[in-house]
């Protein structure tokens, strides 16, 4: 009778957790990105994008007084990688959330690069 207790025990503990890591995954990757809330509505720096390269080091596009710029950020520090084409980069963002609106969370990391490299083409071009 003990260890049927303990089974028991046990069973609801996992399924207790299965649903706590459900939720957690249900609120950050889908609520949270859904409500894209910006904080600092005041500032005149925003982050339109961000894409993670690996755990450390990452890869952001800002708007800093209607220029835009594409920034990375390691532990090494932040460097700016490239000053982007304001027409474009607004284009592009327009486009961006057109797609982030329909479609799912793994395709948006694909539709970011394609944008990106099309913007930095664009902007090799104009040099």
């Amino acid at each position: 009778m003990d260890t049927l207790n303990f089974i028991s025990m046990l069973f609801q503990t996992f399924v207790a957790l299965a649903l706590v890591c459900g939720l957690a995954y249900l609120v950050f990757r889908v609520i949270m990105p859904k409500l894209n809330v910006n904080y600092t509505s005041n500032s005149m720096i925003r982050v339109v994008d961000r894409i993670g390269l690996d755990a450390r080091k990452s890869l952001y596009i800002i708007e800093v007084a209607e220029q835009y710029m594409l920034i990375a950020v390691s532990e090494n520090g932040v460097q700016m990688v490239s000053e982007l084409n304001s027409d474009s980069a607004k284009l592009a963002e327009e486009e961006l959330a057109k797609v982030r609106s329909n479609q799912s969370g793994a395709s948006i990391g694909s539709a970011f690069s394609e944008k990106l490299s099309q913007i930095i083409k664009k902007n090799q071009g104009d040099k």
